[in-house]
């Protein structure tokens, strides 16, 4: 779901509330110029070129909010490139998050520009920088679900349950015809440890879209940790290969084979998985490390090796042969 929202992020989050600039910055003229190039760099799939004029209008322009947003959000296009190796990857969600923690300290009522901070945080691993973000956006537009739905999330990662089940059923209020509040409570259920009302919840979910992919997994994932992986792997197993290989899919087969005992074929399913995107070290490691764990050194050690090629730091690449982030039987694998 946060990806999803990446994607939509809106151009310019809302109306600009921001304070006049406190250095000098390049006129009106040169700043639409700047912005019109970096908004036709994106539309035609060129987020490198994007980057590079919003990141000098940005250091010639720091106290002009859009300046900053924009960046951000040229970054978050470089970053969803699926060509892009994990390693990078990470990095530019770091800056774009930083970039857009700047353009909300300008900004600091703006709550679009808020929620899209805290999104961009949450996928850069930011936690509590993502917290204030959405404490922020939810502030200044306390009706607005969405913000109600990405803050009770995040106060459900935080332990704070009750809070997070009044704030995600008063998005599921607002929403009724959308799949994500109904998704969150299930997960909250789960956190809670009623399986059953989650298994309802996310019932209900894919009830509304039941092409979900992501939903398809979050029902399998709830029916292994409910006791039932066999179900997980009939629900999964059905989908189309590429489908299967993909990064979380694969992970919830393998634990859901994990939990049944079958170790070889949890690391052979992440070993397809590895596969599939050669430049992403993390599902190499994971690859090796479940292959450790079903006890096949040579194929543990050729995942590793290939996780080593693709930028994995060699702390990493110890760990995983040493089975220590290998998921047991009932576990999950390691991110």
């Amino acid at each position: 779901m946060l990806c999803a929202v990446l994607v939509a992020l809106p151009a310019g989050c809302g109306p600009a509330k921001e304070p006049p600039a406190k250095a000098v910055a390049p006129d009106s003229r040169q700043i639409d110029a700047a912005m019109r190039a970096i908004e036709a760099y994106m539309a035609a799939d060129k987020p490198s070129e994007a980057v590079f004029v919003a990141e000098k209008l940005a250091a010639e322009a720091p106290g002009l909010m859009r300046a900053h947003e924009i960046h951000g959000r040229a970054l978050v296009a470089l970053a969803m490139r699926p060509d892009l190796p994990s390693e990078d990857r990470a990095a530019v969600f770091a800056r774009a998050a930083d970039a857009y923690m700047r353009a909300a300290a300008l900004a600091p009522t703006n709550g679009p520009l808020q929620h899209a901070t805290g999104v961009v945080c949450d996928t850069a691993g930011r936690h509590e920088d993502a917290v204030r973000a959405y404490e922020a956006a939810h502030a200044d537009e306390p009706t607005n679900a969405q913000f109600a739905l990405y803050l009770g999330m995040a106060r459900a990662r935080d332990g704070r349950m009750d809070e997070a089940r009044m704030l995600i059923e008063e998005a599921e209020r607002a929403m009724p015809e959308s799949s994500d509040p109904k998704a969150a409570l299930a997960d909250l259920a789960m956190r809670s440890g009623d399986s059953a009302r989650a298994r309802a919840k996310i019932a209900e979910a894919r009830a509304l879209s039941p092409t979900s992919n992501e939903l398809r997994v979050a029902d399998a994932r709830m029916r292994r940790m409910s006791g039932a992986p066999g179900e997980s792997l009939e629900l999964l197993l059905a989908l189309d290969a590429p489908l299967r290989r993909e990064s979380a899919c694969a992970e919830e087969i393998a634990a859901a084979y994990a939990a049944l005992g079958k170790l070889r074929e949890a690391a052979a399913t992440l070993d397809e998985s590895a596969s599939a995107r050669p430049n992403d070290w993390k599902r190499a490691l994971r690859a090796a490390a479940a292959w450790t764990r079903a006890g096949d050194p040579v194929k543990a050690t050729i995942a590793a090796e290939a996780a080593g090629l693709a930028g994995a730091p060699p702390s990493e690449v110890r760990e995983a042969l040493s089975g220590a982030s290998v998921p047991r039987p009932g576990g999950t694998p390691t991110p």
